[in-house]
Formats: C-alpha cells, sequence, structure tokens
C-alpha cells in the first residue's frame, strides 16, 4: 500500500537515483510535462511514441489517466516506456496483452516476474510441483476418494506439508524462496496452490481484495469453496463457516506489507460480513500482476521510485483494475519529487516539478501531488530570495501559475520577493 510523503511533514531521504531528466528550465514558456526520462522508464504523457524509437530493451504500456470529472470528461491515455527490459520479459508483456497466458504459464510467469532466469532451475521446481501432484492424484485414486472436493483438500494439506513448511512472512512473495525455504505469504501460496490445482486439473482461480489473495475452487452446479491459502488447518473449519469467515478476516487484515497505519485500514476494511463484497475474481495474468505489485511496494520501502514505479506500472499493465498499483504508482512519482526537492540532492526544484507533473497528469485528484508542488514552488522562490535573484523568483512564480493558478500560498511569497526588492533598493539609495 502507498506511503506518501508531503514536503511539508517529510524526513529526509537518501538518494536511490540515477537520473537523466527532461528538466524545466527558467524562463520557457512551456514546461516539457510530456517527457520524463530515467535509465528505469521514460513518461511521454499524450505524445504518440513511435514504434522505430522503441529499442530491444524496452516495452511500451499506455495506461488511461484519471479525471477531476469521470462523467463529464474522458481520460485521455498517457504512454510511458519501461527501459531495462530483458527479453524474457519482454516476451512475458507481450504474451499477456490478450488477458492470458498463451507461451507462458501461472508458474513461469511467476519465476520470471521475480527475475528467475535460469530455465534449468525452472524445470526443478517446476518438477516438483509435477511430482507432488502425481503423488496425492495417485494417493486420493488409490483410496477411491478421487472426487474434486477431496483431491482440493490433498492438494492443499500436501502442499502445506511438503512445501510450505515454515512460518507466513509477509516479504515471501518470490516463487523461489518459497521452494527453498518453506516460507510464504499470501501472494506466493496463492500462486502456489493454483499452479498445484491447475496440474491436477481443477477448476481454480484467484480472488483478490485490498491487500489480500487467497484461491477459489469451483465445482458442478456453480458451487465454489474459498480457500485461506496461508492457513494450513483451513479445511478443518470447513464444517463450522463462523470460525472460517473469522480466520479469513483475521488473516485478511494481517499487514501485506511493512506500514502499520495501512494494516489497521485493511483491518478496518476486512469486516467479515464484507468480505464477499471486497473479493474479485482475478484471472491468472491479474495474479501475476499482484507479484509485480508487491516488489512495488519493497521497492517503494526501499526509496527506490523509479523501480517501485516502474514495477506499479508493469502490474497495472497485466491488471488495469488493480487500484492498489495505481495507488502506489502515484506515490512512487510523489515519494520520488520529495526525494529530489530534499537538502541532500541540493534541492533539485526542477526535477521535482517534473516529476510532480507526470503525476498530475496521470491522476489530477491526488491531493498530495498538488500540496506538494505548492510546497515545491514556494521553497523555489524563497531560495532565490534569500540569494537575491529577485527576477528568477518571479520566473518560478510564472511557472508555478500554470499549475496552480492563483494559490494563495504563491502569491503571499511572491509579495514577500517583491518586498525584498524594494528594500533592497531603498537601502540602495
Amino acid at each position: 500500500m502507498e506511503t506518501a510523503l508531503c514536503l511539508k511533514n517529510r524526513l529526509s531521504l537518501p538518494l536511490r537515483l540515477f537520473l537523466v531528466v527532461a528538466l524545466l528550465f527558467l524562463g520557457a514558456n512551456e514546461p516539457e510535462r510530456d517527457v520524463f526520462r530515467s535509465d528505469v522508464l521514460t513518461f511521454h504523457g499524450d505524445r504518440r511514441v513511435p514504434a522505430d524509437t522503441l529499442t530491444t530493451d524496452s516495452f511500451l504500456v499506455t495506461l488511461p489517466c484519471k479525471t477531476a470529472d469521470p462523467a463529464r470528461t474522458p481520460p485521455s491515455n498517457y504512454s510511458i516506456v519501461l527501459r531495462r527490459i530483458d527479453p524474457v520479459e519482454r516476451a512475458l508483456l507481450q504474451d499477456a496483452q490478450n488477458g492470458q497466458w498463451e507461451r507462458f504459464d501461472l508458474f513461469r510467469a511467476a519465476m520470471i516476474v521475480e527475475g528467475i532466469r535460469d530455465p534449468e532451475l525452472i524445470r526443478t521446481y517446476d518438477a516438483r510441483l509435477n511430482a507432488l501432484v502425481a503423488k496425492v492424484v495417485s494417493t486420493t485414486r488409490a483410496e477411491g476418494k478421487n472426487t474434486p472436493q477431496t483431491l482440493a483438500r490433498a492438494l492443499f494439506e500436501s502442499m502445506h506439508r511438503e512445501i510450505l513448511t515454515k512460518p507466513y512472512n509477509i516479504n515471501c512473495t518470490e516463487l523461489s524462496k518459497v521452494m527453498q525455504t518453506g516460507q510464504f505469504n499470501c501472494v506466493s501460496a496463492t500462486v502456489l496452490f493454483n499452479c498445484l490445482a491447475d496440474k491436477a486439473g481443477l477448476d481454480v482461480c484467484a480472488m483478490e481484495m485490498p491487500g489480500h489473495a487467497l484461491s477459489r475452487v469451483k465445482f458442478a452446479d456453480g458451487v465454489a469453496m474459498n480457500l485461506e491459502t496461508t492457513c494450513a488447518t483451513w479445511f478443518d473449519l470447513q464444517s463450522e463457516q463462523e470460525r472460517q469467515q473469522a480466520t479469513l478476516q483475521r488473516v485478511a487484515s494481517s499487514p501485506s506489507q511493512p506500514n502499520p497505519l495501512m494494516a489497521q485500514n485493511a483491518a478496518a476494511q476486512a469486516g467479515a460480513t464484507e468480505l464477499s463484497s471486497k473479493l474479485r475474481e482475478i484471472t491468472p495474468v491479474q495474479l501475476v500482476a499482484t507479484i509485480y505489485y508487491n516488489i512495488g511496494v519493497d521497492l517503494l520501502a526501499k526509496q527506490c521510485f523509479a523501480e517501485a514505479a516502474a514495477a506499479n506500472i508493469k502490474a497495472l499493465y497485466l491488471d488495469k483494475d488493480n487500484e492498489q498499483a495505481w495507488t502506489n504508482l502515484l506515490a512512487a512519482l510523489n515519494n520520488w519529487a520529495v526525494e529530489m526537492a530534499n537538502e541532500k540532492n541540493k534541492h533539485q526544484y526542477d526535477v521535482a516539478t517534473v516529476i510532480l507533473d507526470q503525476g498530475v497528469s496521470l491522476d489530477p485528484t491526488y491531493d498530495k501531488f498538488r500540496l506538494n508542488q505548492e510546497f515545491v514552488f514556494h521553497s523555489w522562490m524563497d531560495g532565490w530570495r534569500e540569494k537575491g535573484y529577485y527576477d528568477k523568483a518571479r520566473q518560478v512564480y510564472a511557472l508555478a501559475e500554470q499549475r496552480l493558478p492563483g494559490n494563495e500560498v504563491l502569491k503571499r511569497t511572491l509579495d514577500n520577493v517583491n518586498q525584498a526588492e524594494a528594500q533592497l533598493k531603498q537601502l540602495r539609495k
């Protein structure tokens, strides 16, 4: 979940960026709001990106912008070029264009998203899953219990007995870590169970709610069962619906990232009577999007803002309805701007302004962008005033007026600039 900073009450952040950015220059009539570059991604805004400009290590994503009045204003498309995309990931993203896997499957896609590129390692892990499925299917058949319901339970309990052998770990999204350590979180456990169930021929899908994921197995006659994949004793609670609902509420309300405040918000949203309305069924492609999202959460916590933005853009490419990924993309841009405007980065207000421009273009309803724009321009003008560069301060105000017309704080800042200049002229007489 997002943790967006406001410059007025921020903590100083260390520099973790590699930027080559199209900057605003004082005196320019129009800011370049549609060009923003780093070595990780390039924002092009509503400008068309010619196909012949895309390199082999890049991938074009187009996102629909939010609008302040969606009932009246159609959203515009915003072009973003992701960079440093290796051939395997590029093929994966291309395969997902129609919303389903054709060349890849859920297991291989999940491994690739987390960065595994060794095909032999992927085959080894896949073979382990195949062996587990074969063992469970053989056992249930031998016992005469080869129904979808008993097969689902046997797979679930075998998964916890033979693979998910260690405690829940909020940071264990990657399947390779699950296979190596036995630790897991809700996303990796859901991906793993769905892979096993699919191999066994069950009709399985994933369910998602803010901050949580679980599995659903569908049986004949429209009957379906939700499986809290992080709860090893889930089937023991099956006959006690109230306990099962309470368990789902407790697990779903636990922190899905190291952010206590957001965990409290998730808990408030996850009342047992409202869980069914919060859940949405997602496809295997959308389930992989939750992996990208979780990677983005980790990168945002590490203050790797460009990389966090890129991860959330990939999540949105795979699942346009992932509101958490959208919010975290905005938070990454916002915090990136905060980073560049702080003292450690020598108050790069021009860069911060460009970054905030991208955020406002994507979602003008995200209020932290406007708050930080106001503070950036106020601080920028104040800095020039203190140095005696009054004309430059007024040029900054002209740029600010294009974004925050009539802003009272900036008007007062401009008054301070003019008064300081007048006082200096009076002293020189």
